[in-house]
């Protein structure tokens, strides 16, 4: 007798693709783009995926390089080195300013003005987004995601993320503490992405979905933005996802992150790899499933880039869902990252394919 069937995204997960290592000077890496993008940033791994590319077979017709309104003395120390990079595989080189209000429109067009070398091939798109700030991120891959291209995402993975284990010991307010630096100070802006409104018209209560850092006053920013009350008496209605690190060297970090934001036990917490895409969006997945009929859902992804990824999906699932971000006045420029350690891929080949998967999660087939 035949049935229905509801395809979950646990049936269509196991078709998108793994996180693989990446090695500049295999034949696949060295493929002809017709667009690569990147961020142009402080730290070393800015240079580190365009300086291998320059090195190697790589080609694209245009590399457009995003740029970002913080630390801009400190990323402008990069640039001529970046160029440089990037004019080796490339003759035409952009720079593209990502914090203003017309990005998106701007980048949706680059996007869209893109073209195949052969016709009957989608155009091939590869972003390196090693030093995108996670607003930048999300919004970008959300563009992308609509796109009629092939996609992959590279990422250098940081030999040294501070604060390391000796440094919180040895001085923890230095990297916890409103006001002084740490990895960043203050926050300059909390909005409403304007491109992931959610759909909040409801009269439902707000939840508040936040992937917490070591300075605790961006999620309070937040929480304060979405509901003021909130802050000091958050119940259930405040959600925090734990990053688990991507090395066993670095699990300290998940305890402290819960000393540094005060989540207690008692708090609805989930534990959520830095490192794996997908699960942050199976964990968002099941949350969302739990928590959209009795709350206005908003999320923060101010975590890692992969779990800033993984937000992307789930949006593109979820429109309802609003995000919600949260910049720093600065960053540390001397003291973030150091190093690169490893060179990772996303290979999500045909976007078309990729939406076509997507877009069956929650629809029904009827089986034999």
């Amino acid at each position: 007798m035949a049935k229905l069937h509801r395809i979950e995204l646990s049936d269509a997960i196991s078709h998108l693709p793994d996180i693989q290592s990446f090695d500049p000077k295999t034949a696949s890496a060295s493929q002809k783009d017709e667009l690569f993008l990147c961020a142009l940033g402080f730290e070393e791994r800015c240079l580190t995926l365009p300086r291998l590319l320059s090195q190697s077979d790589y080609r694209t017709e245009l590399a457009v390089c995003l740029l970002h309104s913080t630390n801009q003395a400190d990323n402008d120390v990069n640039r001529n080195a970046l160029r440089s990079a990037l004019q080796a595989f490339s003759s035409r080189v952009e720079f593209l300013e990502a914090d203003t209000p017309d990005f998106v429109n701007r980048f949706q067009k680059l996007v869209a003005s893109t073209r195949p070398r052969r016709p009957k091939r989608l155009p091939r798109i590869t972003f390196d987004c090693s030093v995108t700030a996670n607003r930048l991120l999300v919004r970008s891959a959300t563009v992308l995601l609509k796109s009629d291209s092939t996609l992959r995402i590279l990422y250098s993975e940081a030999a040294i993320y501070h604060p390391t284990k000796e440094e919180m010991e040895v001085d923890p307010a230095r990297w916890t503490t409103e006001g002084k630096l740490g990895l960043e100070r203050g926050v300059s802006n909390v909005m409403v992405s304007p491109d992931h409104p959610g759909h909040h018209l409801d009269p439902l209560p707000d939840c508040v979905i936040l992937f917490p850092t070591f300075k605790p006053e961006r999620s309070r920013a937040v929480i304060d933005f979405v509901d003021p009350s909130l802050v000091t008496a958050p119940g259930q209605k405040v959600v925090w996802l734990i990053g688990i690190p991507h090395l066993q060297d670095d699990a300290w970090r998940m305890e402290a992150m819960r000393d540094v934001n005060s989540i207690s036990k008692e708090m609805p917490q989930y534990s959520v790899s830095t490192f794996n895409y997908k699960d942050t969006l199976q964990t968002l997945e099941a949350l969302h499933g739990r928590l959209s009929t009795d709350f206005k859902l908003s999320l923060s992804p101010i975590g890692s880039k992969m779990q800033a990824l993984g937000t992307s999906l789930f949006h593109y699932l979820h429109p309802d869902v609003r995000i919600v971000f949260a910049a720093p006045e600065e960053y540390n420029a001397s003291q973030y990252s150091a190093g690169c350690k490893a060179i990772w891929e996303v290979g999500f080949g045909s976007v078309p394919d990729l939406r076509t998967r997507l877009d069956q999660v929650g629809t029904l087939t009827v089986e034999d």
